[in-house]
């Protein structure tokens, strides 16, 4: 894999999908794809803006320094941040279906991996509205979260 092979993702930073089962699985009366991984980059300047999916997500540190992931289930006043680092010697973390996400690079360029079961699909994919009752609430419990909006 190639830096440039990878594609702009609607969240923020770089994705190349690397492994789409061939397996399905019937989940909330559809059909989909039993996994999928990408690989995932983002630069120092970069964030992956909140955003959730519809199914567990599994995140893993392969390359820089590490990240800071941002995790709320919507509901409560508490919003978790999880540091993926050689440093928190954490290298693996599992963000909830439904959990709006985001990420941070620690320091320098962050490559990592993320795999969906079942399978990724960008109509199970949304993107936080700036302007949303959600936003607000975020933007209540931590005003430094704007740059993630």
């Amino acid at each position: 894999m190639k830096y440039t092979d990878l594609l702009e993702h609607p969240e923020g930073g770089r994705y190349l999908e690397v492994y789409r089962s061939g397996k399905t699985v019937a989940t909330d009366n559809k059909t989909r794809t039993a996994l999928t991984h990408i690989y995932f980059s983002l630069d120092p300047h970069e964030v992956s803006r909140f955003h959730r999916v519809s199914h567990d997500e599994v995140w893993n540190l392969y390359q820089g320094e590490g990240l800071y992931l941002y995790q709320w289930d919507g509901r409560s006043s508490t919003l978790e941040s999880i540091e993926l680092s050689g440093q928190s010697m954490n290298f693996c973390h599992v963000i909830p279906a439904g959990y709006w996400q985001a990420a941070v690079p620690l320091k320098d360029r962050v490559l990592v991996g993320c795999s969906v079961a079942p399978g990724f699909e960008f109509e199970d994919f949304e993107l936080i509205d700036a302007n949303s009752r959600v936003a607000k609430t975020l933007l209540r419990m931590d005003a430094g979260l704007l740059k993630l909006l």
